[in-house]
């Protein structure tokens, strides 16, 4: 818990934190309200409560997802950083155990995610379910909590391989360029090959727009939730192993 509240501290005193927080939720706030009006101004007039609850959820995490570039890239400069400042030098003399500074780092990091799209989904369903009022909208139907646990996944995985990221490269810069590649770039290309509908599926984008109900179902909710996982397991545990004494060097 020691470990946890420094790098809360550490993290809580850099000017990014705060700026990728207010600019994530301002502008997913923003396109969630924008967005969700003009689809709930579409719907038919027979539209059930069940489907209107559905709709306002879906509305509501499309604009959670749109947060995840921000706190990707907080994730990459809270480590970088300290590489650039030699700080982390100091943060392994006081806590030698490399996997438990990375792992308070991954905590802090996903609770401020977790956070995020909390105050982003709470006054956008306010919102959503005020706009849709006509329509009666139900309490939270059962599937709607797919959608719920893939919106705050997907932020929190790129947030978590944004910080992979910045321990593997130990520069922001570069960390942040290939987080955009993986997360953006990367399924766009896949789309154009003629093998590239299988990739995708297994990059971290598809898995989470399908939780959304965004793209159509390619694989089963707990194949999607598993893929999407991973792309937060399996980076944080590369970079524990380039994090070792005898790995690290000077950026």
């Amino acid at each position: 818990m020691n470990t946890v509240a420094a790098e809360w501290i550490k993290l809580r005193s850099l000017r990014s934190t705060w700026w990728a927080l207010g600019i994530g939720v301002a502008l997913s706030l923003a396109l969630t309200a924008t967005g969700a009006a003009s689809v709930i101004a579409r719907w038919h007039p027979e539209q059930t409560g069940d489907q209107a609850a559905m709709g306002i959820i879906v509305a509501v995490y499309v604009g959670v997802i749109l947060a995840q570039l921000p706190f990707g890239m907080l994730g990459a400069m809270a480590i970088s950083g300290e590489h650039t400042s030699g700080m982390l030098d100091t943060t392994f003399v006081a806590t030698p155990s490399r996997g438990r500074v990375l792992a308070a780092k991954a905590v802090v990091l996903g609770g401020l995610a977790v956070a995020a799209s909390l105050l982003i989904a709470v006054p956008g369903y306010v919102y959503g379910r005020f706009v849709a009022a006509r329509f009666d909208p139900s309490p939270l139907p059962a599937e709607a909590w797919t959608v719920i646990g893939g919106g705050t996944l997907m932020i929190v995985v790129t947030t978590l391989l944004g910080l992979a990221l910045g321990a593997i490269l130990r520069n922001g810069a570069v960390a942040i360029a290939a987080l955009i590649t993986i997360v953006i770039v990367a399924p766009f290309v896949a789309r154009m090959l003629p093998w590239g509908q299988w990739v995708g599926l297994f990059l971290p984008t598809y898995p989470a727009m399908q939780l959304i109900e965004q793209f159509p179902r390619a694989m089963p909710v707990w194949a999607a939730f598993a893929v999407l996982a991973g792309w937060a397991v399996v980076p944080l545990l590369a970079a524990l192993h380039a994090l070792a004494p005898g790995r690290r060097r000077s950026p």
